[in-house]
C-alpha cells in the first residue's frame, strides 16, 4: 500500500512489551495483589505513538531497535498489526528488549516499572538518509545517538520536529530540547529537565535552549504551552471518565505530530491533542484501542462552544 506523502510521519526511540495488570485499588503496603485481567501489548514512548499515530490515518516509520528475543518477536508483530513501517525497527542480535510490568487500577491511573534492556545501546547509528520524505519528526529521550541524530537531520531540513520529554536524565532532556522545533513535556518530564521552579519557568527554560513551542502536559489539568515572547496559554482537559490512561500520553504527542502536518493553529492543535487523549482515556487496551481521526472530529463536534 503506498504512502499518502499527506500524513507520512517518521518516530525516533524506544519499543517496550508491556504487561499490564489491572487491580481494584494500589495496595498501601507491599503485599500479593490479586488482577482483574491481564493483557501483554506494545509499550515504549516511540512505539505507541507509532501506533497511535497510524491509528489516527497516517503512515508511520519508526527507527529504533528491539532484541532478537521474544519481545522483540511480539514487539514487530504488534507494530506491524498497528500498519506501523518497520524497515527501519533494528533487531540486535544477542540483545534483550524493554519490558515492562503496568499497574493500572479501577481508577484508570498506573504505575510502571520498566527495565530496558540494551538493545537500543547496543543499536548501530541512526542514517538520517533514511528520514528523507518525513513531514514530520517525532523523537523520545531513550534512544540519545538517535534522537539526536535526526532532530539535527530535521532542523537542517525544515522538517517540524516533536520531543516526547517523558522522564529522564536532566542533561539529555535539555540537549534534545535545544533541537525540537515543540519540546512536549510530561509533568515529571519537566521537573526533570528544570529542576525546581514553576511551570511557566520550565517552559521558559525550553524556549530559551531552542525549542520554538514548549508544552507540558498536565493529565487531568490539561495542558500549558508557550511560545518565544508569548504567554503561557492553557487548555482544561475534557471531562471524561477514565478507564485506562495508559498510553494516553504517547496519543496525546501522535494527534500533535498529526495537527503539524495539517498546519493546525496552536490552540486547535492542543484541543485536537487533548481530545484524542480523552477518547484513549475511555478505553482499555492501549493505544491500540486509540481513536482515528474521524472519531476525534466527532467528539470536538460534540463539546459545547
Amino acid at each position: 500500500m503506498g504512502e499518502p506523502t499527506q500524513w507520512r510521519i517518521c518516530t525516533v526511540g524506544h519499543a517496550a512489551l508491556d504487561h499490564c495488570f489491572s487491580i481494584e485499588a494500589f495496595p498501601a503496603l507491599p503485599t500479593k495483589t490479586p488482577a482483574r485481567a491481564y493483557r501483554a501489548i506494545s509499550g515504549g514512548m516511540a512505539a505507541n505513538a507509532s501506533i497511535a499515530a497510524a491509528r489516527l490515518g497516517a503512515a508511520v516509520r519508526m527507527h529504533g531497535a528491539v532484541g532478537d528475543d521474544d519481545a522483540g518477536d511480539f514487539l514487530v508483530q504488534r507494530l506491524q498489526a498497528g500498519g506501523v513501517n518497520c524497515e527501519q525497527l533494528q533487531r540486535v542480535v544477542g540483545a534483550a528488549s524493554s519490558v515492562s510490568a503496568v499497574i493500572i487500577d479501577a481508577h484508570g491511573e498506573r504505575q510502571i516499572y520498566n527495565h530496558r534492556g540494551d538493545a537500543l545501546q547496543r543499536a548501530a547509528a541512526l542514517d538520517v538518509a533514511v528520514l528523507h520524505g518525513c513531514q514530520v519528526l517525532m523523537a523520545d529521550p531513550r534512544w540519545m545517538p538517535g534522537a539526536q541524530a535526526a532532530l539535527r537531520w530535521a532542523r537542517a531540513a525544515g522538517v517540524p520536529s516533536l520531543l516526547d520529554g517523558d522522564l529522564s536524565p536532566q542533561q539529555d532532556l535539555r540537549a534534545l530540547a535545544a533541537l525540537a522545533d515543540w519540546a512536549v513535556f510530561s509533568e515529571s518530564g519537566l521537573a526533570s529537565f528544570a529542576g525546581h521552579g514553576t511551570v511557566a519557568d520550565g517552559l521558559g527554560e525550553a524556549l530559551q535552549a531552542g525549542a520554538h513551542l514548549a508544552a507540558v502536559t498536565l493529565g487531568a489539568h490539561g495542558v500549558r504551552w508557550q511560545r518565544p515572547g508569548g504567554p503561557v496559554r492553557s487548555m482544561p482537559a475534557f471531562a471524561v471518565r477514565a478507564v485506562d490512561t495508559n498510553g494516553a500520553g504517547d496519543v496525546f504527542h501522535a494527534a500533535l505530530a498529526m495537527a503539524l502536518v495539517r498546519a493546525m493553529p496552536d490552540e486547535q492543535a492542543m484541543r485536537f491533542a487533548s481530545a484524542a487523549a480523552a477518547l484513549k482515556c475511555q478505553r482499555a487496551g492501549g493505544v491500540a484501542e486509540g481513536p482515528d481521526c474521524a472519531q476525534v472530529e466527532r467528539f470536538l463536534a460534540a463539546q459545547p462552544h
